[in-house]
């Protein structure tokens, strides 16, 4: 009487070092194993997928009337596009290239200024009515929303560039110092590319021939 009985031997446990440690050790090797998961989870995410599918849209060169001066002015070149379906393009990435033949202004009128001739490469950076004539955003007022969508017409103009501070950019051969307005040579081709950017896709490209524009 009075005295303790001990436990069965089975049933009494034991604490050891031996027996803590590999428990540490399984549970310190998975917290390792789900931080290297994570890392590389976030790493894949920032890479671009090569299989997402970019902008898409059935876009239509109604018109391309064209002259360089003296014969009509530059605001008389007249390019419309017509947006006939697909995704609707946000206008800070779209880009419009247009290259032939034709004229742009260098210098300051009446101070050395002149019209040069030659190979032209108009560059439309995106089509947002900031950095263009202040007639650009009356004349496209349907894409006022940010956005170019099905049933839309953009209509561009050879007087569109504002200045030096323009989304317009107009080459001629090797100069780039022109007053980013131009003018298309009627009668030859030109080549019209509507891209995406910062991918660079293509969404639509047209060959054709300027036509004479008429006189305002």
């Amino acid at each position: 009487m009075g005295q303790k009985r001990p436990f069965p031997y089975f049933m009494q446990v034991r604490c050891t070092d031996q027996g803590i440690s590999p428990v540490v050790g399984t549970l310190l090797m998975l917290a390792i194993t789900m931080l290297l998961i994570g890392i590389t989870a976030v790493s894949l995410a920032d890479l671009p997928n090569p299989l997402k599918k970019g902008l898409t849209a059935d876009v239509e060169l109604e018109l391309i009337e064209g002259g360089v001066p003296n014969e009509i002015r530059y605001k008389e070149n007249v390019i419309t596009l017509a947006h006939k379906g697909g995704d609707p393009l946000p206008l800070e990435n779209i880009k419009i290239v247009i290259v032939g033949q034709g004229s742009s202004y260098t210098g300051v009128v009446a101070h050395g200024g002149r019209i040069i001739n030659g190979d032209v490469q108009v560059t439309y950076i995106d089509l947002c009515p900031a950095g263009k004539e202040t007639h650009y955003a009356k004349r496209n007022s349907c894409i006022e929303d940010g956005y170019w969508s099905a049933g839309e017409v953009i209509v561009l103009n050879g007087d569109d560039g504002l200045g030096h501070n323009s989304t317009v950019s107009v080459q001629v051969g090797s100069i780039t110092n022109t007053s980013n307005n131009f003018g298309l040579k009627k009668g030859t081709e030109i080549i019209l590319k509507i891209i995406e950017s910062p991918s660079n896709r293509l969404i639509s490209s047209f060959n054709t021939n300027v036509m004479a524009a008429k006189k305002s």
